[in-house]
């Protein structure tokens, strides 16, 4: 039990030296090509050779804390070119629509 425990913390602390990284990257994505999906964003990345994987998850945390810390928003809800599904669709704060 041990080991698991440390070989968790190390994945971890792993994770957190390149977390600022991660998120500069797709922000800039983003603002590159504003209105994506998770899904394009990581393909898109992916194919850039920036992230391991196409897969979702690669950016979807980071989307997730650029979100909650206010950088990016979603604004709305699209078919995804890479799912066929209704996805979330992001842009970064400076490229959101005006409300009024």
């Amino acid at each position: 039990m041990k080991i698991t425990f440390e070989t968790r913390r190390e994945s971890y602390d792993a994770i957190l030296e390149t977390l600022n990284t991660r998120q500069t990257v797709v922000l800039q994505e983003l603002q590159r090509c504003p209105r994506l999906t998770a899904n394009e964003l990581a393909m898109r990345l992916w194919r850039k050779g920036a992230i391991r994987t196409p897969e979702r998850n690669a950016v979807q945390p980071r989307l997730t804390e650029l979100v909650q810390d206010g950088r990016v928003a979603t604004v709305g809800k699209r078919t995804c070119s890479i799912s066929g599904k209704k996805c979330a669709v992001y842009v970064t704060v400076d490229e959101q629509p005006e409300q009024g």
